[in-house]
């Protein structure tokens, strides 16, 4: 049976799941700005800035999208002019059907970006976001289920992403009580009788969960429970959830000068240079 080919809005759908278009700093000019996604994607090209050479490996690949870290398109345009270098690069991604997605401060910000990879590159220990830029809005989220089945949901919310506090995943509280419900007509419930009022002794599962993941934690937890009707409820929070920002700010594992922690970056990011201003 052969697989099916995802389309464009399937591959930039996972692609936003793990860098969220809301991160981005207000006036990035991040998401689609060239062409369609509503076709089969037989290859993506990520590249750095959507230059000549960049499309020109798109169209010996095959690639029908690329995503870029920086937008080609920045400011409003007021023309394209085709004999111009710019206007070349948006005339040939439209002619061969190459679709152009910006992803720029979103994944700089995003919980193992940008940011995260450069300081676990470069070994910092102990990081904080140098420009806090955004706190994850949190809820909780309240479930009754049968204790038969109290174990099977509490995994599936952990394992969707619920109940992550620090460095702790899987957090949840527990109570005990008794449900009670009547079946109407039509019903097909999974304990008791049409009409008749049944007592079941059920567990109040209780976590949290950041906005973001609301979606999916609820899908998860309604596949998990037994019952055709789930009694959940979602409260919103005052606190807050992880912080994200621009920049990482840590500490190395050994002290070094300037020229030294240069090298340092030439080698752990394998490049050739590294500029350095002192007087800042």
């Amino acid at each position: 049976m052969m697989s099916k080919i995802p389309n464009g809005h399937e591959i930039i759908s996972l692609f936003e799941s793990m860098y969220p278009k809301h991160l981005a700093m207000e006036g990035d000019k991040i998401g689609l700005q060239i062409g369609a996604l509503n076709k089969s994607v037989q290859h993506v090209l990520i590249a750095l800035d959507v230059t000549k050479e960049v499309v020109e490996e798109a169209i010996q690949l095959g690639a029908n999208v690329i995503i870029a870290h920086h937008p080609l398109i920045f400011n409003p345009l007021k023309a394209i002019h085709t004999d111009k270098a710019y206007g070349r690069i948006i005339e040939t991604c439209i002619k061969n059907d190459i679709a152009i997605y910006a992803a720029h401060t979103n994944v700089d910000v995003a919980k193992g970006g940008v940011n995260d990879l450069l300081a676990e590159a470069l070994g910092l220990q102990n990081t904080e976001v140098l420009a806090p830029t955004y706190a994850e809005e949190m809820k909780k989220v309240v479930v009754f289920v049968p204790v038969t089945h109290a174990e099977e949901v509490r995994k599936a919310l952990g394992d969707a992403g619920a109940g992550h506090i620090g460095n702790y995943s899987h957090c949840t509280f527990s109570s005990e009580g008794t449900g009670t419900f009547v079946p109407q007509e039509g019903t097909n419930p999974y304990v008791g009788e049409t009409g008749q009022l049944e007592r079941v002794e059920e567990v109040r599962i209780e976590t949290i969960i950041p906005v973001s993941l609301q979606r999916k934690v609820i899908k998860a937890m309604v596949t998990a429970h037994p019952y055709e009707e789930v009694a959940y409820d979602v409260y919103p929070l005052d606190n807050k959830g992880e912080t994200l920002g621009l920049g990482k700010i840590g500490y190395l594992k050994e002290e070094m000068t300037l020229g030294q922690f240069a090298e340092h970056v030439k080698q752990s990011l394998d490049v050739k240079g590294a500029r350095v201003n002192p007087r800042r």
